[in-house]
Order: structure tokens, then C-alpha cells, then sequence
């Protein structure tokens, strides 16, 4: 049955879920925002609509890879963190170099660590070079875990992104560059004013 009204960005028309846990963000978004936002000078409809679109995708997606890292006990974060240290020099970094290159939220890296460590994943040692600086470094069973995790990882990306083909999926990585470049740039000019 299909809701009266109601499209997908590209006007394709929603399909009504009987089920409670549907998720009615889209038609939310895309009915009621576009109608609401024409009330502002600024509001422009594409510009909101791929920023809407992005955000959405992001968390579908978000939550799919954390729905299947969980089966491994990992959470999004954690695999994150096993990755840089096992892809680092000598199999380990320091905390701050793990929180600069965290792809997910850097609020608690310790409190991240300190449970991988409880569960013997990674283990801190201290850096030879500055005593006040620790090194966290990947164990046997952490680079275990990791092997048998990325392998179906891979996989799952490669499922969601068969639904494009290589040119488009070349196009989106470029427009996905260039939407990051500026607003990188749009980052730093706010923090110069």
C-alpha cells in the first residue's frame, strides 16, 4: 500500500510498513521540513535535501555495521581502534595519535582502551622514549579478533555499494571529497572569526 503523497528523495513514492518499529524519518523529512523550511530567506530545498539525505544514509548504514560487529563483540569504536593500532608501526600508538585518527566519536578514548584491555585485546606498555606517554599495542587475541572480523567486513561493504556501479561509485567518493574539502574549509574559516 503506498502512503498518498509521500516520496522518497527522486520521487519515488514511500511504501507503507505495517510494523511499529517502521522508521518514519523519511517521510518526516521529506514532507515535513521541505513545507516548514520555505518559511526562511535562506532555506533552499536541494541544498537541505542532500544534507538530509547524507545524515540518513549515514546512520542507516552506521547502524547496519554496528549491528554486525556486535555478533563479533565489537562496537563501531573498537574496531576503529583495533585497526589503527594493528595497521601502526610496531603494532602500537599512542592515545593521542588514536584520537586523531578515530573515524568515530573521540569523547573516551581511554575509557575505549581500558575495556579492550580488560578483555585482553590490547595491553599499554610504556614508551621508551618519553616515560610519561603510554603505548597501546594490539595482542594475539586482539589481532585475532581483528582476522576473523574484517573479512566479513569488507563483505558487507561490498554488498552495499553493489547497488552502484564503478562509475557511480567513483562519481559519489569524488562529490563525497569535495563536499568534505569544503566544509573543512568552512570549519577552519569559523574558527579564524
Amino acid at each position: 500500500m503506498l502512503m498518498a503523497g509521500n516520496q522518497y528523495p527522486g520521487g519515488r513514492n514511500m511504501v507503507k510498513v505495517e510494523n511499529k518499529n517502521e522508521d518514519k524519518r523519511a517521510s518526516y523529512y521529506w514532507g515535513r521540513v521541505r513545507d516548514y523550511g520555505k518559511k526562511y530567506k535562506w532555506f533552499h530545498w536541494s541544498s537541505v535535501e542532500l544534507f538530509l539525505n547524507l545524515v540518513y544514509t549515514y546512520d542507516i548504514i552506521s547502524n547496519h555495521f554496528a549491528a554486525k560487529l556486535k555478533i563479533k563483540g565489537l562496537s563501531r569504536a573498537a574496531f576503529n581502534v583495533l585497526n589503527i593500532i594493528s595497521r601502526s608501526e610496531n603494532k602500537g600508538c599512542i592515545h593521542v595519535e588514536l584520537s586523531e585518527l578515530l573515524l568515530v566519536s573521540r569523547a573516551n578514548v581511554t575509557g575505549l582502551v581500558d575495556s579492550l584491555a580488560r578483555r585482553g585485546l590490547v595491553e599499554r606498555r610504556d614508551s621508551p622514549s618519553d616515560r610519561r606517554l603510554s603505548i597501546v599495542k594490539i595482542t594475539r587475541k586482539g589481532e585475532e579478533l581483528l582476522n576473523s572480523t574484517i573479512p566479513f567486513y569488507y563483505l558487507e561493504m561490498r554488498k552495499l555499494a553493489s547497488v552502484l556501479n564503478n562509475e557511480e561509485r567513483d562519481k559519489l567518493n569524488k562529490v563525497l571529497v569535495k563536499l568534505r574539502l569544503k566544509a573543512s574549509a568552512l570549519s577552519k574559516d569559523g574558527k579564524r572569526e
